[in-house]
């Protein structure tokens, strides 16, 4: 199964609507609106210039919402405005940008209209104090399982299951003294019908931090509850953050705390300190980022010292892309350094439609706190190839796995995204099929659906099958799945899904619901 969800994240990072035209594709926030324009993130060392027209979608699978032209723009920032009718833009929305290269695709200019240095361009100055933006969100999620005893006169055990979720994102840009407040937390309860959950409500906060950068002099400061940006070797620190140097290079180190790693709170058992160097270089058809980073984390419990270092790099280069992580960590029983993971992944698009990929881990995770520090050997092999269009999408993969023994386990999956079915109107399809298969035994699942817009809300029917056949037990799984994705208003969405599930004796029922508003 995770294989299966592995693909489809595949299909959202790599699908394509305008096959056949030369295009530059990019998500891009939406930081400010303000009457007809909107301010963005993305300015000319990314490529753009003024009178640039761009295609505007939600995200990679849905159709265009309209086109927006590029009315001002600097080196990080650029004022676009609407190119065709509008459509409903707020703060804090993602969008999927499609550069136009073909010069056909540029607008034609009114009649009368002045053209080239007789032309003024319409500069909008942008708010003094941007307003603050994010998403808040109210989510449930309840369900009930019944497990059925005995043959001939079964008794039925009833489980009952309910998390009611609040999730708030929010950035509030200039709150404090220049410094930007940025906030991430999940506040929850969860309730489970004949046993005791300790603690049942809980707050995890992923971010609350201060950060700013200053333009007299080349700084960054943060601090609070944060991760490092430029690496993700670090993560999470209740801490300071200095960094020294422009976008394109920089060191800097975090000294702090780690919070607790099983509910995010606050701790001073495991100080830890990082000093870090990242590069950002790029040209008109490339770009290559790399970070390197020593870390260490001395544990006041008694535990023995973490040390490790963490080296990654990514190079885009027209329609090649490579990425590479490197972990290494000192043993505390010998001193000696083991890699403890490496990652190496490559994307190719081959021509048209068609991309190749490739990838090759090692993991010999250190395990903190464990009698035996690093876990046992693991490597894996994979490769896969996608083909997109304007109709849909398709993408196959195969793996293997070998342990440090040497046994094998093989992994296959395919993906494939029909956008509409013909002489169906707006009915789209799409489907995934993965099997597992190693000396232990055989998984099989695969999972189609039915896709119907129906105004501005999106209904989906699913199925869902599995068939393992895993240390001699066989066991056989149906489901389907129901779901809506609507919007009420600006901003504001709602998602509610239904799920039906039976094995054998076992029975469960289940509802997602999630409201959020993005402001």
């Amino acid at each position: 199964m995770s294989r299966a969800a592995l693909a489809l994240l595949l299909l959202g990072c790599t699908a394509s609507l305008l096959e056949g035209q030369e295009t530059h594709r990019v998500t891009v926030q939406v930081r400010q609106v303000a009457g007809s324009n909107l301010y963005v993130d993305l300015g000319t060392r990314h490529g753009l210039a003024s009178g640039d027209t761009l295609l505007a979608a939600r995200d990679t699978l849905g159709s265009p919402e309209g086109r927006l032209v590029v009315v001002a723009a600097t080196e990080d920032r650029s004022v676009m405005a609407f190119a065709s009718d509008p459509f409903p833009v707020t703060r804090g929305a993602s969008l999927v940008l499609y550069l136009l290269r073909a010069a056909e695709e540029v607008p034609p200019t009114p009649a009368g209209t002045p053209t080239g240095a007789e032309r003024a361009v319409p500069v909008a100055p942008e708010p003094s104090a941007p307003a603050p933006y994010g998403r808040i969100g109210l989510e449930m999620s309840a369900s009930r399982s019944r497990t059925f005893v005995g043959e001939t006169d079964p008794e039925s055990v009833e489980r009952t299951f309910a998390t009611p979720v609040l999730r708030i994102d929010a950035t509030v840009p200039r709150a404090v003294g220049g410094f930007t407040l940025k906030t991430s937390l999940r506040a929850a309860h969860r309730h489970a019908s004949g046993t005791v959950i300790a603690p049942s409500t809980s707050v995890r906060v992923y971010a609350a931090q201060l950060e700013r950068d200053f333009e007299s002099v080349p700084l960054r400061v943060a601090f609070g509850r944060f991760s490092n940006p430029v690496e993700s070797y670090s993560g999470y620190w209740d801490g300071l953050l200095v960094r020294v140097g422009r976008r394109g290079f920089g060191v800097g180190a975090i000294v702090g705390f780690e919070p607790e790693r099983w509910n995010e709170r606050p701790s001073t058992e495991r100080p830890k300190a990082t000093a870090f160097m990242d590069v950002d270089r790029r040209g008109r058809s490339w770009r290559w980022r790399g970070s390197v980073s020593a870390h260490t984390l001395r544990p006041s419990n008694g535990l023995a010292a973490h040390t490790f270092l963490g080296a990654g790099q990514r190079l885009s280069l027209r329609r090649l892309t490579l990425s590479q992580d490197l972990q290494m960590d000192r043993d505390p029983s010998d001193g000696a350094w083991r890699l403890s993971r490496m990652l190496v992944r490559g994307s190719l698009r081959v021509g048209g439609p068609f991309a190749v990929r490739a990838g090759f881990s090692r993991r010999e995770s250190y395990v903190f706190g464990s009698l035996q520090p690093f876990a046992p050997r693991s490597d894996r092999l994979d490769a896969g190839f996608s083909v997109r269009g304007q109709t849909g999408f398709l993408s196959a993969d195969v793996g293997v796995n070998e342990d440090v023994q040497g046994s094998r386990t093989w992994g296959t999956a395919g993906t494939f995204v029909l956008y509409r079915i013909a002489g169906l109107g707006s009915t789209g399809a799409s489907g995934s099929v993965t099997r597992w298969t190693g000396p232990n035994g055989d998984v099989v699942a695969g999972s189609p659906s039915l896709t119907r817009d129906l105004g501005s809300t999106r209904v989906r029917l699913g199925y869902q099958f599995s068939h393992a056949d895993y240390l001699g037990r066989v066991t056989t799984t149906h489901g389907t799945v129901a779901s809506a994705d609507a919007r009420l208003g600006e901003g504001v969405r709602v998602v509610a899904r239904v799920r039906v599930q039976w094995m054998g004796a076992l029975r469960s029922e289940g509802v997602d619901l999630r409201l959020y508003r993005i402001f």
